[in-house]
């Protein structure tokens, strides 16, 4: 059972629908110091990941204790977004939410379908909200760890005129594309890294070492002529801000391919706040030395 499945657990779910939230946010990061304490070689692969980016710096050690906080807020905002009262959410989320760069999402939409690119990063079990409180029409990409979780998604999404191409259920691309064509914004993450198909030869310099290049995303940009834009869901002190950046300018170094300035932007946002990518686990693999 990993770290998503456990903490989706009937009586975990049953707690973060019904006890107050001060009490299911504590609650949830006992179990996660619980589950870390038994999954010991899970948490010093996450340490040495970020150890290996961050060696010799003074805060490394408060980096790793952040991060793992940060884990824990990741699986209690999708506990958060799936089972809490929807309308008290949506409420809330926009009381807490502040956007920045929505001119770049407002000038590509007038071409056509964009494609947001995000990360397992962040709040980004909100980003979807965040975007159809402002009345933009996100599609996303998604793997439902349980059949619970699916209904309750797919039900809450339906509401706000959010779509969830569910992963499993084949036609992907097609339906991906499909979503772009109607002039919608597909939500999608860099860093699946279980997916990438990355050739050897080709990697660049990032997160202070080689790191492989996959096209995938260049590839469906292409395709599909749709505008590349960077979305990062960051926890501030006050609650969130959405932060919409360009990738693939004018401004891009001369020959450099949109994928290695989607990964650019991406450690850009990780270099800044480390404690809120939650997919430390998995960096040793894109390093092509270690892979």
């Amino acid at each position: 059972m990993n770290i998503s499945q456990f903490f989706q657990l009937t009586p975990n779910v049953m707690i973060f629908r019904y006890a107050p939230m001060w009490f299911s946010t504590r609650y949830l990061r006992l179990l996660g110091r619980m589950y870390y304490i038994v999954n010991r070689h899970e948490r010093h692969l996450i340490e040495r990941n970020i150890k290996s980016v961050f060696q010799g710096k003074a805060e490394v050690h408060d980096i790793v204790k952040r991060t793992f906080d940060g884990i824990f807020s990741h699986y209690a905002e999708k506990l958060i977004m799936a089972h809490r009262k929807y309308d008290n959410v949506k409420k809330e989320l926009w009381r807490a939410m502040e956007y920045s760069g929505t001119e770049y999402l407002d000038k590509a939409l007038k071409k056509g379908g964009v494609i947001l690119v995000t990360a397992h990063f962040g709040a980004v079990e909100f980003l979807p909200l965040a975007l159809a409180l402002r009345g933009y029409p996100a599609t996303m990409v998604v793997k439902f760890q349980t059949e619970r979780l699916k209904r309750s998604l797919m039900q809450r999404a339906e509401e706000v005129n959010v779509e969830l191409i569910d992963c499993e259920e084949g036609r992907v691309l097609q339906r991906a594309m499909d979503s772009l064509k109607r002039g919608r914004i597909l939500l999608t993450e860099c860093d699946e890294v279980d997916e990438w198909k990355p050739r050897e030869n080709q990697t660049i310099q990032a997160f202070g070492g080689r790191i492989h290049l996959d096209r995938s995303l260049e590839v469906l940009c292409r395709r599909s002529g749709s505008t590349a834009i960077g979305s990062f869901m960051v926890r501030t002190k006050d609650g969130y801000r959405l932060s919409l950046v360009p990738v693939g300018s004018e401004e891009m170094v001369e020959g450099e391919c949109l994928s290695a300035a989607i990964l650019k932007t991406f450690e850009q946002f990780v270099m800044m706040f480390p404690d809120q990518w939650y997919q430390w686990k998995k960096f040793h693999r894109m390093r092509p030395e270690i892979a």
